[in-house]
């Protein structure tokens, strides 16, 4: 008996069982290639998954030192070409909006970062960070005095008359320095100062909201040097001047008369000193908007008018002197802004607005309303420059 016939493998089936044992294994062979294949493929793909990751973050790398430039001068253009980092490079392009007018007052960067062949594009849109000087009813850096029956309150131009949205809440006062209320002051509002023992109350004074001491201090941003330059060159006095006032071109002084009445055109002026004489007022033309920056004294004598039935945000005062009341019944609808002012406001003075300055005293009747839309207005830019939105390309 032979061993096909043991085992019941007849002799001539030999050669079929053969092949069928030589095709499970190339069978194998090929799936054996086929996994090493598919191995060095996926390899492949995280190497190139590593590489593109590596130049996106090289290319967002480019985007971080354009925004520094940026922060550090508004006006930078230059861009980077093939600037190595890490183990790639990146580029970037700068686009002005005087490149694209689609896109006034916005700087877009384009960054594109290359790592062994991996390519990333990303593209940022950068925008001036607004300023809006105007958050307090009263604030003075170095100290703050109410005294004699003063007040603050607060209205909302926005929704309507004085009369129709005053409030006592939100006329807030603060400092980082010395708060002091006596003698009756009134705050329809908060009351605060960054130094822990800045804030006294007399017994009969009312402070409506909060009163806080060593909170975080309050930045007041210096005016900046360009902006009186571009008010000096770009001078709307006397041009945009009509009525009675005597304007002195060499000084740039301007000084209302008794009885005077003068009128603003929209657009930015430039003074030294300005005095409003008894009886006098300045009015500013309906629907127009002034913004004036003086490097004097601004004097109001008794009875004087300022930008009456008009909006604080109408009437924008940025000096670097001082702000003094001197007699009775003296109206002012305007927005001061002077981070090195003394401030003097005395005597039944109703001031419709804010007023932000070094040191402020307000003393005997007098009553500051905050105009609450003065939080949401934005004065000029800080020169700053914020990441509005990035994307990838």
């Amino acid at each position: 008996m032979g061993l096909e016939d043991f085992y019941g493998i007849p002799g001539n089936d030999k050669g079929g069982a053969l092949l069928i044992v030589l095709a499970i294994m190339l069978m194998l062979i090929i799936a054996a290639l086929m996994a090493v294949d598919t191995a060095q493929t996926d390899i492949d793909l995280s190497f190139n998954q590593l590489h593109y990751d590596q130049a996106f973050y090289v290319a967002d790398a480019g985007l971080k030192q354009a925004h520094y430039q940026l922060m550090q001068y508004n006006q930078w253009e230059t861009g980077f070409v093939n600037v190595v980092f890490d183990e790639g490079e990146y580029s970037v392009a700068v686009i002005h909006s005087d490149v694209d007018s689609l896109i006034i007052d916005t700087v877009t960067l384009r960054a594109t970062g290359v790592v062994d062949g991996a390519v990333a594009n990303l593209e940022a849109i950068v925008v001036p960070e607004l300023w809006f000087p105007f958050q307090f009813a009263v604030f003075g850096d170095d100290s703050l005095i109410m005294t004699n029956s003063c007040c603050t309150d607060s209205y909302n131009s926005d929704s309507g008359s004085f009369a129709g949205t005053v409030d006592s809440v939100e006329g807030d006062i603060a400092s980082n320095g010395l708060v002091e209320l006596t003698n009756t002051a009134l705050v329809g509002g908060d009351a605060s100062t960054s130094d822990t023992g800045g804030l006294s109350l007399c017994a009969t004074c009312v402070v409506e909201e909060d009163t806080a001491s060593g909170v975080e201090p309050y930045t007041l941003d210096p005016i900046p040097d360009s902006q009186f330059t571009y008010a000096h060159d770009f001078n709307s006095a006397p041009g945009g001047m009509s009525g009675s006032f005597t304007y002195d071109p060499v000084t740039h002084d301007l000084t209302m008369g008794t009885m005077d009445v003068v009128q603003l055109d929209g657009g930015v002026y430039y003074f030294n000193d300005i005095n409003f004489e008894a009886n006098s007022q300045l009015h500013v033309t309906p629907g127009h908007k002034v913004m004036i920056y003086m490097t004097g004294n601004l004097l109001l004598q008794s009875n004087t008018s300022v930008n009456p039935n008009g909006l604080p945000s109408d009437l924008m005062i940025f000096s670097s002197g001082s702000f003094t009341t001197m007699g009775t019944s003296i109206d002012v609808t305007a927005s001061f802004y002077g981070p090195d002012a003394d401030v003097f406001i005395g005597n039944s003075c109703d001031f419709f607005g804010s007023v932000i300055a070094d040191a402020v005293i307000i003393d005997n009747s007098v009553c500051a309303h905050y105009d609450r839309a003065l939080s949401a207005y934005a004065a000029g830019v800080t020169g700053k420059m914020i990441l509005l939105a990035w994307k990838e390309l």
